[in-house]
C-alpha cells in the first residue's frame, strides 16, 4: 500500500507544475509587452525622421536616406558591444537597464530642430536601441530553457509571438506618430516615442523575479570553449552573410520606397467620382467616424504601416502553415523556409522595377503596386528574420547566445551600411565609366533585381553546407 509520502512523490510538487510545461512563463508577458512599448518608441520616431531632416533640417533627399542608412547601421552593429558587454560583465537585465537611460534621453531632445541635437539624439537612440537588442531575445530564450526545458516548439511560439510584439508597436506607432505629427508638428510627434520607451523602463524591471537566473563568468574560456565558439561562428558565417542582401532589400521601405511613394503613387486613395458607390460608402465612414477622407491625400511616410499590418497576418498563419506540414510529414528545416524567403525577397525589387517603368518619369501609378511590394518583402521576411533569430540563438553555445545573436544584427547592421553607399544615388546624377546618366528607379529597382539572382543561388549553396554540417563537427 502506498504510503502517503509516496503519493507525494508521484504527484506535482505543486499545482503550478502541470501548467507550467505547456504554458508560457509568466516573464514572457513582461518581455512581450515592454518590447511592444519599445519597437512603438523605435519605429514611431523612425517613420516620421527621413521626412523631418528633408522638411525641418533642410537636408537633400540623398542626404536623408543617407543619414536614415547609417543611423539603422548603427543600430544593428551595436548589438555586438551589448551582447559582449552582457555575456561578461552585467549581464541581461543590468545592461538593459543601463542603457535604456540614454535611450530616453535621446528620444526627448531629437525634436530640437538642430542638426547638432539630431547627432547627439541619434547617437543616443543608435546606443540604447542597439545594445539591448540581443540581449532582450537572448533573455527570453534563457528564461524558455531553464523554465521550460525541452519545450522547443513552445520557445519557438515565443520567438514568433515575440516578432508580432515588435510588428504590432511597429503599426501602433508608424501610424500614430505620422498623424500626431500632422496636426502637432515634430516636437510633439518625438515625445510621444519618448513617453512610450519609458513605459517599455518600466515593465521592464517589474518583471525582473521572473526571469532567467543568470550567471556571469569572466575566466579565460577553455580550449573546449574556444573551438565550440569558433565553430559555431563558421557555421552560421555564411548564411549570416548572404542574409545582408535581404537586409539591404527590405531596410528601403523608411528611404527610397518613401520617395518613390512621394513622388509616383496615387495618395489620394478615396478621390471617387461623385455619384459612385465607392463616394457613398465613403460618405457614409465620413458621417459615421466624424472624419474627413474625400479630396484628403495620404503623406508618403505612413504608408510603412503595411509592413506591421501585414506581420501579424502572415505570422501566425506561417505558424499554422508551418505546424500543418509537420503533422502532414513534411518538416521543413529552417533554411528551407529561408530560401522561400530569399526567392519572394527577388521577386520584390521586381515588383517595383515593373511600377517604376509604369509610371515613368513622373506619372503616378495605383497604391496597389506598392501594397504588392509590402506583401512580398514581408512575407519574406517572416520566412527569414523570423526563423533566423531563433536559429541564430539555438545555433550559439552557451557562453556567447548573446554575441551570436548580435552577429544576426550585425548581418542588419551591414545591409544598412550597404545602403548608405547606395541609396543617396537613388534617383540622381550618377558618372560611370565617362559616362554621365541618371539613376532612375527603374534602373535602381533593376540593379537590385539582378543583384538578388545570384544572391538566391549562393544562399542554395551556403545552406546546404549548413545542414550537411552538425553542430560541434570540426571540418
Amino acid at each position: 500500500m502506498p504510503t502517503a509520502k509516496s503519493l507525494l512523490e508521484l504527484g506535482p510538487r505543486n499545482s503550478d507544475e502541470a501548467p507550467a510545461r505547456t504554458s508560457h512563463p509568466i516573464a514572457f508577458w513582461f518581455l512581450f509587452w515592454g518590447e511592444f512599448a519599445e519597437r512603438c518608441s523605435y519605429y514611431g520616431m523612425k517613420a516620421i525622421l527621413l521626412l523631418y531632416m528633408i522638411d525641418r533640417l533642410g537636408f537633400s533627399a540623398g542626404a536623408a536616406s543617407g543619414w536614415m542608412s547609417y543611423f539603422k547601421t548603427a543600430c544593428f552593429a551595436l548589438p555586438l558591444l551589448g551582447g559582449y558587454v552582457a555575456d561578461n560583465y552585467f549581464g541581461k537585465f543590468r545592461t538593459i537597464v543601463a542603457f535604456s537611460l540614454p535611450y530616453i534621453v535621446g528620444h526627448v531632445i531629437i525634436g530640437f530642430e538642430t542638426v547638432p541635437c539630431l547627432v547627439i539624439s541619434l547617437a543616443l537612440l543608435a546606443m540604447g536601441a542597439g545594445v539591448i537588442k540581443p540581449n532582450i531575445s537572448t533573455l527570453m530564450g534563457m528564461t524558455y530553457d531553464q523554465q521550460r526545458p525541452g519545450q522547443t516548439q513552445l520557445r519557438s511560439d515565443a520567438f514568433a509571438m515575440f516578432y508580432v510584439a515588435i510588428n504590432t508597436g511597429m503599426f501602433a506607432s508608424s501610424f500614430a506618430v505620422p498623424l500626431i505629427r500632422n496636426h502637432y508638428g515634430y516636437r510633439i510627434a518625438f515625445l510621444f516615442p519618448a513617453a512610450l520607451m519609458l513605459i517599455a523602463f518600466l515593465l521592464f524591471i517589474l518583471g525582473k523575479p521572473f526571469y532567467a537566473k543568470e550567471t556571469i563568468r569572466r575566466s579565460m574560456p577553455t580550449p573546449h570553449e574556444r573551438r565550440e565558439r569558433r565553430l559555431a561562428l563558421r557555421r552560421v558565417f555564411g548564411l549570416f552573410a548572404v542574409v545582408v542582401f535581404f537586409w539591404s532589400v527590405i531596410e528601403q521601405y523608411d528611404n527610397t520606397w518613401v520617395l518613390f511613394t512621394r513622388k509616383h503613387i496615387d495618395l489620394y486613395l478615396f478621390d471617387f467620382p461623385p455619384g459612385s458607390w465607392q463616394a457613398g460608402l465613403v460618405s457614409f465612414l465620413e458621417n459615421r467616424f466624424h472624419v474627413t477622407l474625400l479630396g484628403q491625400p495620404l503623406v508618403a511616410d505612413q504608408f510603412q504601416v503595411l509592413n506591421p499590418i501585414l506581420i501579424m497576418v502572415l505570422v501566425p498563419l506561417a505558424m499554422i502553415g508551418w505546424h500543418l506540414l509537420a503533422r502532414a510529414g513534411l518538416h521543413l528545416r529552417p533554411t528551407d523556409k529561408m530560401f522561400i524567403g530569399f526567392l519572394l525577397t527577388l521577386a520584390t525589387p521586381l515588383i517595383l522595377t515593373i511600377a517604376a517603368v509604369r509610371a515613368g518619369d513622373d506619372g503616378r501609378i495605383s497604391v496597389c503596386w506598392l501594397v504588392a511590394a509590402y506583401f512580398t518583402i514581408t512575407l519574406a521576411e517572416v520566412c527569414i528574420s523570423v526563423v533566423g533569430l531563433e536559429l541564430a540563438f539555438t545555433a550559439a553555445p552557451e557562453s556567447m547566445k548573446s554575441f551570436v545573436t548580435a552577429c544576426w544584427f550585425l548581418a542588419m547592421a551591414c545591409g544598412d551600411f550597404l545602403n548608405a553607399l547606395i541609396t543617396p544615388y537613388y534617383d540622381s546624377p550618377l558618372a560611370l565609366f565617362g559616362t554621365k546618366f541618371r539613376m532612375t528607379p527603374t534602373i535602381y529597382f533593376g540593379l537590385f533585381t539582378l543583384m538578388m539572382v545570384p544572391v538566391t543561388i549562393a544562399f542554395v549553396v551556403i545552406a546546404r553546407r549548413f545542414n550537411a554540417l552538425p553542430v560541434g563537427h570540426d571540418e
